[in-house]
């Protein structure tokens, strides 16, 4: 078993959650009964991300450039 943390989205706590596997893949997202939230989200252990959290999107958005004028 491994422990990971990550960021709550709701609450912003980093929380510790707990995987079955060593986690090797960098777009594996498993989901987690978040403890500070009691809600559950899909993170990626490897790295802590949280799929859909203001950090990825922000992340997402620099990755592309905006088009603007169209």
């Amino acid at each position: 078993m491994s422990a990971f943390v990550y960021r709550c989205p709701a609450t912003g706590l980093n929380v510790q959650g707990f995987t079955a596997n060593d986690p090797t893949e960098d777009e594996t997202y498993e989901s987690v009964s978040c403890t500070a939230c009691l809600r559950v989200h899909m993170v990626n252990p490897k790295t802590g991300k949280v799929l859909g959290s203001d950090d990825e999107r922000s992340a997402a958005s620099q990755a592309r450039p905006e088009r603007s004028g169209l």
